[in-house]
């Protein structure tokens, strides 16, 4: 509930943002945001299941609600400190929309995205943790 009226909130505040799409179908998706950049995403299919391949849909914005370029993604295991053993393949939709392929969770656990993306000469790196049990 909390994250909701964040979210609210953050729209509220930076009206630019809200046309930014968040709709990733199905009702479904995690939104991460900084200072400069806005990213929704989802898991395809929408259950991850440990060492089974799965695809992240996402939609990168700037706060100006402008595409953004998803540059590179990982995933790592922080408490065991080490990463996946697959490198994924970034396909863009278009306009700010992109599908991450041959994402796997080879264990069960907490994981950490690193999601790297770019407007421009201006780049970041978001991250978000997600548990796959």
């Amino acid at each position: 509930m909390r994250l909701l009226a964040a979210l609210i909130a953050l729209l509220i505040t930076f009206p630019a943002w809200a046309d930014c799409p968040l709709d990733l179908g199905r009702g479904t998706g995690i939104v991460i945001f900084s200072s400069h950049y806005l990213i929704a995403f989802r898991p395809e299919p929408l259950r991850i299941e440990v060492g089974e391949p799965f695809s992240l849909l996402f939609n990168v914005c700037t706060k100006n609600d402008k595409p953004a370029e998803l540059v590179a993604i990982d995933a790592q295991m922080p408490e065991h400190k080490h990463g996946m053993n697959y490198r994924p393949t970034i396909v863009s939709l278009g306009d700010g929309r992109y599908r991450v392929d041959g994402m796997v969770f080879h264990m069960p656990g907490t994981w950490e995205l690193a999601i790297d993306v770019r407007a421009g000469e201006e780049s970041e790196r978001l991250s978000h943790e997600l548990v796959v049990k």
